[in-house]
């Protein structure tokens, strides 16, 4: 375990412009106002902040798993509420300007400021699963380590500019929707109603309600909707195969996919092909 720290960890970037680091702050962690020359998320795995920066009146308190995007060349400072385990994404202007869409959503998130993002459960441990993405690459010299590097970089910034920027006020509800965009855009993940109900931290009985009042549909039958529209749209595109749009949609079973196909457009996917229900 990474020993814990008193004061901020000095980050120095390599050429490809981006890092992944993590920052565990021991009892008596202090900071002084920082101004960074990159770009930088701060997100709190453990342990609770207060984050004040330059031209904000009031310090936000940051609680886990909730993120603060920080802009190079800003005086800020963090201060412990309760000792935190910091995850750090930090990155160069040039690693933005690569890219106008991803300068773009860099200033969509920071509005010339920075941020503090509360996105709840499931876009948590998505961003988590990215962050130890990021790690392993940084970690690892295998072929295309820079490509996945940037990869893993990208999908973080694009899953914060997703996070509503309006909640529902019932925080229940907020969760159930968070997993069903989140949802929206995994279907081909091995899901299944206890992965789901772990994103929203809920029971079976809670979440399955609240999936329905939200859907119209049970858990089930809203991930096989999902799936079966993205299959019927590759094949009716005529760039995959049967196989291919069936492992594409998340379907191993061949057979499986076959029968619910059957059952959501009343014909086998050849069949339906075949009959031009695809073009309508």
């Amino acid at each position: 375990m990474k020993n814990p720290v008193s004061r901020p960890i000095a980050v120095t970037l390599p050429q490809s412009g981006l890092a992944f680091a993590e920052s565990v702050h021991g009892p008596g962690f202090r900071m002084a106002d920082r101004v960074d020359p990159f770009h930088k998320v701060l997100y709190v795995l453990q342990g609770r902040i207060e984050f004040s920066e330059a031209g904000v009146a009031q310090a936000r308190t940051v609680a886990p798993g909730a993120a603060v995007c920080v802009n190079a060349h800003v005086r800020h400072r963090l201060a412990d509420t309760e000792p935190s385990t910091l995850l750090l994404l930090c990155f160069t202007r040039e690693f933005l300007t690569r890219d106008g869409d991803l300068e773009r959503l860099w200033v969509h998130l920071t509005r010339g400021a920075g941020a503090a993002l509360q996105p709840g459960g499931a876009w948590s441990t998505r961003f988590e699963a990215l962050w130890r993405a990021g790690i392993v690459e940084q970690a690892a010299d295998q072929p295309g380590r820079a490509v996945a590097l940037r990869a893993a970089a990208e999908n973080i910034l694009v899953a914060l500019a997703r996070v509503p920027a309006e909640a529902p006020a019932d925080r229940a509800a907020r969760r159930v929707a968070n997993v069903v965009r989140e949802m929206a855009v995994t279907f081909f993940e091995p899901w299944s109603l206890d992965r789901a109900c772990a994103r929203a931290g809920m029971s079976r009985r809670h979440f399955s309600a609240l999936f329905r009042a939200q859907t119209g549909r049970t858990f089930l039958a809203h991930l096989t909707e999902l799936r079966l529209a993205h299959a019927a749209k590759l094949l009716a595109e005529n760039r995959h195969s049967i196989v291919g749009a069936a492992f594409s949609s998340g379907y191993g079973d061949l057979s499986h996919f076959y029968r619910l196909f059957r059952t959501r457009y009343g014909h086998p996917p050849r069949e339906w092909l075949e009959s031009g229900q695809g073009k309508n």
